[in-house]
Parts: C-alpha cells; sequence; structure tokens
C-alpha cells in the first residue's frame, strides 16, 4: 500500500511532465502577477489555515506585489501545483523537495534554521541555529518499547508515507536494526506530526516517529499536563537536511533573488518571525545546494527495493 503512495507521487509528477511538454514552447523565463506560495500540510491544516493570511500580507508587503498563499490538500498537490507553475513558491519538506527537483519542478533556494532540542524538547537557544534535524521514535509509556528491535509487531503513527521524518527515515532506520519494514510493523498514517504524538498519547497506536521534539510542539497549542511522562522518547535517527523554501525553475532569476531576501527578512522581523515560527517553527534561513539532499536520494533509492 504505502510503495502504491510513493508510486502515484512519483507518477504524478511524471505525467505532469508529459503534459507540460506538449504544450507550445513557453518563455524562457516567468513573471507572474501575482505569486502563488503553497505550504505543505505537516500538521492540522486548520491551524495552518489560520496563519496563512498574515504569512501572505507579510510577504506582499517585502516583495512589493500580490502574494497568494494557500495550504495544499497534500504533498502530491504541492508538486503537481508546481510542475503545471500554478503553484511559483513551495514550502517544500525534505522528501517531497528531492521529487519535485529530480522531476525539475522545484529549485530550493533556502534551506530553513531551527534551534536543536534535547531529549524533552527544550529547545537549545544558547546554540547556533542548525540547519538538520532528526527524526525522533517516541512511544506509550507502557508499550514495552525500549528500543527499535522492540517494534516488531507493532503499529506505528506517522504523518504521511512521504514524510522523511515520518516515515523515509524511520523505514531505514528499521532495516539498518534487521526488521523488514514491510512486514514486521504496521504503519498508520495520521496527517501531520502533531496527530501522531496524540495517537500514541490516546493509546491508539504503540509508537510513532516524527521529528524532534513534536511532542514540545503540541503541548504549546494544546495543553496536556502528562503529555512527556505518557509518551516517552525511545531513539532519535541521524541528522537530517532541514525543509526548504523551493521556487518553479523558470521563475525569474531577480525575482528568485528576491523572494529569498524576503523569506530572510521576514524572520528579522519580530511579527514575520512569529509567523514562521507558528507555520513550521523556522527561527531563519540560509542559502542552501542541492547536493545538500543527496542522503535523502540515497535513501529513496533504497526504499523503492521494497515492495509495499
Amino acid at each position: 500500500m504505502k510503495k502504491l503512495l510513493m508510486f502515484a507521487l512519483i507518477s504524478l509528477v511524471l505525467v505532469s511532465g508529459l503534459f507540460a511538454g506538449g504544450r507550445a514552447a513557453a518563455p524562457a523565463t516567468l513573471n507572474p502577477e501575482t505569486l502563488q506560495v503553497q505550504l505543505i500540510p505537516s500538521r492540522d491544516a486548520a491551524y495552518l489555515d489560520a496563519q496563512r493570511l498574515p504569512m501572505q500580507q507579510l510577504l506582499s508587503a517585502q516583495l512589493g506585489m500580490p502574494v497568494v498563499v494557500t495550504v495544499a490538500t497534500d504533498y502530491n498537490a504541492l508538486i503537481e501545483g508546481m510542475a503545471s507553475e500554478q503553484i511559483h513558491v513551495g514550502l517544500l519538506a525534505t522528501t517531497a523537495y528531492v521529487l519535485a527537483a529530480d522531476e525539475g519542478h522545484a529549485e530550493a533556494i533556502l534551506a530553513s534554521l531551527r534551534y536543536d532540542v534535547d531529549d524533552f524538547g527544550r529547545q537549545l537557544r544558547d546554540q547556533p541555529l542548525v540547519a538538520g534535524y532528526k527524526a525522533q521514535l517516541v512511544a506509550g509509556v507502557n508499550s514495552g518499547i525500549r528500543s527499535v528491535a522492540d517494534l516488531r509487531g507493532k503499529r506505528i503513527a506517522i504523518a504521511s508515507f512521504t514524510s522523511t521524518s515520518g516515515f523515509v527515515w524511520p523505514a531505514n532506520l528499521l532495516a539498518d536494526n534487521g526488521l523488514n519494514p514491510e512486514t514486521d510493523v504496521t504503519w498508520v498514517n495520521v496527517g501531520g506530526h502533531d496527530n501522531a504524538i496524540l495517537a500514541v498519547y490516546n493509546d491508539e497506536v504503540d509508537a510513532a516517529f516524527t521529528f524532534k521534539d513534536a511532542r514540545s510542539l503540541f503541548n504549546q497549542e494544546a495543553f496536556h499536563a502528562d503529555l512527556m511522562e505518557k509518551v516517552v522518547l525511545v531513539t532519535d535517527t541521524t541528522d537530517i537536511p532541514n525543509d526548504t523554501i523551493s521556487v518553479i525553475p523558470r521563475l525569474d532569476p531577480a525575482l528568485k533573488t528576491r523572494i529569498a531576501q524576503a523569506f530572510i527578512n521576514m524572520t528579522k522581523d519580530p511579527a514575520g518571525l512569529e509567523i514562521m515560527q507558528r507555520i513550521y517553527n523556522h527561527e531563519g534561513y540560509r542559502e542552501v545546494t542541492d547536493a545538500e539532499y543527496d542522503m535523502v536520494r540515497t535513501y529513496l533509492e533504497r526504499s523503492q527495493t521494497w515492495s509495499f
């Protein structure tokens, strides 16, 4: 089932490229009158929807042009929108960026920066911002799960089958520890990292993989005094490159530069920083190269050998 979902995502990108190839030759660069920006639904869509208008207003002010910010229904929709050039800027998570970039539909201009967190979800604000993060395995305190090996036969909540921290890195972690990601566990797609934490908290699943530390993110929005006691950290994965601010390749180069600077400026302004913190916990941005995502490609290639 999961293999089919990944295949559908890749096929969607390929098909949209074929349709684009059938049209008359387009101008070398694109200068839209209104910039279309779209967010990925990595957390509750209603929550993101409440943040998009303030972000839209700030971006428009920074760029001096109309901006429309929307929330995609899923990763596939955002990639399809960029492939058809209906969406010009996508806040793409790591795996979604690689899939889109490898089909020529996305170009990363910035990587997000965040504070690293400790094992209790506390931000390490006395340390420099980082351009990478870890996925974490959390489990119910009474689940008996104390290591990756204990996941055999368990139900694991994930945000999405295309989520880097929710599925791609975790599936490879299982394989590295002698578990078969196809047959040894049951993956439960709950549609968001916060929902994955909630599924463990409510004993709907045994464990979850999320970005580290989604427990603190959830706790800020809906108070659960015993959250950290009921949903316990088991282990971390290796570092994952942060999510991107990506644009369609045909966008005018000068506009790409302005967009990059607009996002950087937003996080230097208290109001803009607060919006980006609420949306994705972004604390800043830096320039990025595509080569920084090659390990993602390695893990994706490995996952294609699994017959989900």
